[in-house]
C-alpha cells in the first residue's frame, strides 16, 4: 500500500471507479489527470500494537492493511479464526474498516475480539464484500503492515 499512496501523491490522484473501473489483467495505463476523484496528500504507517490499530481506526477512520488471503478464498461468512495462516507472507491488500467481539463457530472462541475487512472483490463475495477475522496474534498478517491515509 505504501507504494501505491506514493504513486497517487506523485500522480496527483486516482480516478472513480466508474471512469477506471478495475479489469484484473496486465495492460497500458489509461489513467487520465482530468478525472481525478481522490488524492492523497499525506499518510503515515502506524503501530502494529493492536490497542493503537484500533485507537488509529477510532481516530482518523479506515486503514489499508495487508493480509495473507489464503483464507478468504474459502470464508463463507462469520468470523474466520484460521489455525496456520502465514503472517509474513501478505499478498492481498484490503481495508480495515471496523471491529467487535462475537461468538465463533468454535466454542473455544467465545466472546473473543475480531477485525472487519472490507475486501476489493466486490459486494458479491460472501458478507456484503465484508470480512470478519480474528483479532490478536497478528493472524493472517493483519497487524503487519498499516498505511493511514
Amino acid at each position: 500500500m505504501t507504494n501505491a499512496f506514493y504513486y497517487l501523491m506523485q500522480s496527483g490522484g486516482i480516478e472513480s471507479e466508474k471512469d477506471y473501473p478495475y479489469m484484473g489483467s496486465d495492460g497500458t495505463c489509461k489513467f487520465d489527470k482530468s478525472k481525478i476523484a481522490a488524492s492523497v496528500a499525506n499518510f503515515s504507517v502506524i503501530s502494529s500494537n493492536e490497542d493503537q490499530i484500533a485507537a488509529n481506526l477510532v481516530k482518523y477512520g479506515p486503514l489499508a492493511v495487508g493480509i495473507n488471503a489464503a483464507f478468504m478464498q474459502t470464508y463463507i461468512g462469520g468470523v474466520s479464526c484460521p489455525y496456520i495462516c502465514f503472517k509474513n507472507y501478505l499478498d492481498h491488500g484490503v481495508l480495515l474498516v471496523g471491529y467487535g467481539a462475537s461468538e465463533y463457530s468454535q466454542l473455544r472462541f467465545k466472546n473473543k475480539p475480531y477485525w472487519i475487512i472490507k475486501n476489493s472483490w466486490g459486494a458479491s463475495w460472501e458478507e456484503d464484500g465484508y470480512y470478519k477475522i480474528c483479532r490478536g496474534n497478528n493472524i493472517c498478517g493483519v497487524d503487519s503492515v498499516k498505511d493511514n491515509i
